[in-house]
């Protein structure tokens, strides 16, 4: 059975690969070592508990949502940029999207109810 769980994950990943969902980036260390798409134990049975990390794109996503992790989608970079008034931020929030940046966080209304008066 924990067999059958890597096998489901590297066709889930090669169907990925086919379709043209992995970045061509450079998957290699600087020392020019390949990295693998995914680590794991070769018996997957042995090591207690597996199952509760899973692989990439499966239950319970401790290692990330989709089977190719990062070499399908980046990192995104988040940004904090709520400060000032409304206006203030719309206008920081515009000038960092103008830029290029993505990834913006900022202060939500629930985030002032929790905060008190």
């Amino acid at each position: 059975m924990a067999q059958d769980a890597r096998q489901r994950w590297q066709q889930r990943y090669d169907a990925a690969l086919a379709a043209g969902r992995v970045r061509d980036a450079d998957f290699t260390t600087l020392s020019g070592t390949e990295v693998a798409p995914v680590y794991g134990p070769a018996d997957e049975s042995a090591v207690e508990n597996f199952e509760r990390i899973g692989y990439p794109g499966e239950f319970p996503f401790t290692r990330g949502l989709h089977a190719t992790g990062y070499r399908g989608r980046a990192w995104t970079i988040r940004q904090f940029a709520g400060f000032g008034n409304a206006k203030q931020t719309n206008e920081r929030y515009k000038m960092i999207l103008a830029e290029g940046g993505g990834g913006l966080s900022g202060p939500r209304a629930s985030d002032r109810s929790r905060a008190g008066p």
